[in-house]
């Protein structure tokens, strides 16, 4: 009973948040930290309890990304890739269909294609739906797909010399450096290890907003090397972006991590991800809240069944530096490298440079609450000046974690199909001309 009053505040005071808007304009400091005092409340009165219960029997949770697919019944390998700073990233590969063993799928040559996550995320993510998720579906459709991590989650924790959990200087990557050093990275070992010169790539928040600042600095580089892009909500302009990102930055709160020595943030210990999976499975009202609070939630379109898988697996990690990028997006309009100081100037990426060879399917959320529907309509608006945009559509009822725990509506995953077999084609192209099999 204690317990459910509890969830009662905690799901009161999240809409009484989503009602005002987390803004000093409409709420208080003082008032702020009283909610987040509720909620830490509410945690630790949940907390004791569940954490005594037995854990979800979910096959997927407790298991990394290569043991997902194994378990699921595809091939699955895995691959580390030095970048020319020194990172160390990990790369899985599902290289051929359900049931087919890693011999087999490496006598056939299929087309590659990137499925790469956003921030604080990891490979992990395009696997946690079950059936269908997108890289079981991909690799069902013929092709041979790669699941990359980005430096500094917990699978690319790694350098050749500096020590994460010692060297600060390991910490001091931003957005900037996975645009400039791990994507070209991670195309050049697919190239090299394939020996196809043309990768497809589906990029998901920062994953989509990385690849258009990566084509529009190095342009002829991947016009050259990118056959197709699919990009879901990708985080660039985020000027109509969820209010907490905002509060966020108002309260300066990066600020208070680094003034405590924190560099890292966001990567918890599988004991916290077991308990607060284990929440989301036996207080489910609360779950479906807090992700509908942060990302938007349709339960007619969200997969809320396994929410509890996916904050087993969520979230993986990543710099201060990193997410202050993020933060100062909300401040002007446009995507713009990382600004050390706050009284430098914001010096924007200019999409408009994208190579128009380049094919771009884009995609936005008509309840994404973290990458808004307007800031994708203004990334629409560089790729229709660039010439490089193919396909645009903005999707009923989707969140931010709609692409990646849809329940019914996988019209996203047939489209993009359908791009990336036929790149070149209109956006009027017939269903026919990629037919998706159905599993019975």
């Amino acid at each position: 009973a204690t317990t459910e009053i509890y969830t009662r505040s905690i799901v009161g005071s999240v809409r009484c948040v989503q009602e005002t808007g987390i803004n000093a304009e409409y709420m208080g400091i003082e008032r702020m930290l009283g909610y987040i005092l509720l909620f830490l409340f509410a945690f630790n009165a949940v907390c004791s309890p569940l954490s005594q219960r037995s854990p979800s029997k979910d096959p997927d949770n407790g298991k990394n990304t290569q043991e997902m697919a194994i378990n699921h019944g595809y091939p699955c390998e895995n691959y580390t890739v030095t970048t020319q700073d020194g990172y160390i990233l990990l790369l899985f590969r599902i290289p051929g269909p359900k049931g087919s063993s890693l011999e087999e799928s490496r006598l056939k040559q299929r087309q590659p294609i990137i499925l790469q996550h956003g921030l604080i995320d990891s490979s992990d993510t395009w696997l946690l739906n079950g059936n269908p998720a997108l890289a079981y579906m991909m690799a069902d459709a013929g092709l041979d797909v790669w699941l990359p991590n980005f430096r500094g989650n917990d699978y690319s924790r790694k350098h050749v010399k500096l020590n994460p959990d010692k060297d600060k200087k390991y910490w001091g990557f931003s957005i900037d450096e996975l645009i400039h050093y791990d994507l070209q990275s991670i195309f050049n070992f697919i190239i090299a290890k394939t020996g196809i010169s043309k990768i497809s790539y589906v990029g998901h928040s920062m994953g989509g907003g990385s690849l258009l600042a990566a084509c529009s600095e190095d342009r002829d580089y991947y016009a050259a090397h990118l056959r197709s892009a699919v990009l879901f909500s990708p985080s660039t302009c985020s000027l109509h972006s969820n209010h907490l990102l905002k509060f966020m930055h108002y309260i300066k709160i990066l600020d208070i991590f680094e003034f405590f020595g924190i560099n890292e943030v966001f990567n918890l210990h599988q004991n916290i991800h077991t308990i607060v999976a284990t929440i989301c499975l036996w207080v489910p009202d609360l779950c479906d809240h807090f992700f509908e609070f942060l990302a938007g939630q349709e339960p007619e379109y969200d997969n809320s069944a396994k929410y509890e898988v996916f904050l087993d697996h969520y979230p993986k990690g990543t710099s201060v530096t990193q997410f202050r990028q993020i933060l100062q997006q909300t401040q002007q309009a446009g995507y713009h490298h990382y600004r050390k100081d706050e009284k430098e100037r914001l010096v924007p990426y200019d999409l408009t440079k994208i190579h128009p060879s380049i094919p771009i399917a884009l995609f936005g959320g008509e309840e994404d609450k973290l990458v808004s529907v307007e800031d994708v309509q203004w990334v629409k608006e560089m790729l229709m000046k660039s010439g490089s945009l193919r396909l645009y559509k903005e999707l009923k009822g989707h969140g931010h974690l709609t692409y990646l725990l849809p329940k019914k509506s996988y019209e996203c995953y047939k489209l993009s199909l359908i791009h990336i077999s036929e790149p070149t084609r209109p956006e009027r192209i017939s269903y026919a001309v990629f037919c998706l099999k159905k599993k019975k």
